[in-house]
């Protein structure tokens, strides 16, 4: 019985075009790596402000902080304005002096919620 191997230039073929998709995706994959971190670079930079952010936090708890209409132009200043949805209550707080280097957050308003809206009403 003679043995012939009539599969061995299919394997090598097989072999030879793995290695080939291969390269071609690794190519492709620093191409695209590149071509991101080149995009990355052109991005503006853009400052980061408070003002008009909104986030809705766990146990129905939402705060939003808004400029105040005073202090400098360039730099208005902001309230936070908390709202407690279990206990129906408004917070609002703010900085005095917040472009002087301030830190210290105080409370301005508590507000039931059912009491807002009635007065709202005008009742």
């Amino acid at each position: 019985m003679e043995h012939t191997n009539e599969n061995a230039p299919t394997v090598a073929s097989r072999r030879q075009g793995i290695t080939v998709a291969s390269a071609a995706l690794w190519a492709s994959a620093f191409l695209l790596a590149a071509l991101t971190i080149i995009q990355a670079g052109r991005l503006p930079f853009n400052a980061a402000y408070g003002a008009g952010a909104a986030n809705q936090g766990g146990q129905g708890t939402s705060v939003v902080t808004l400029n105040t209409g005073l202090g400098p132009d360039s730099k208005p200043y902001e309230a936070l304005w908390v709202l407690d949805g279990r206990g129906e209550m408004l917070f609002i707080y703010y900085i005095e002096n917040a472009n002087s280097g301030e830190k210290a957050l105080l409370l301005r308003q508590a507000i039931p919620v059912p009491e807002l809206f009635r007065v709202a009403r005008g009742g």
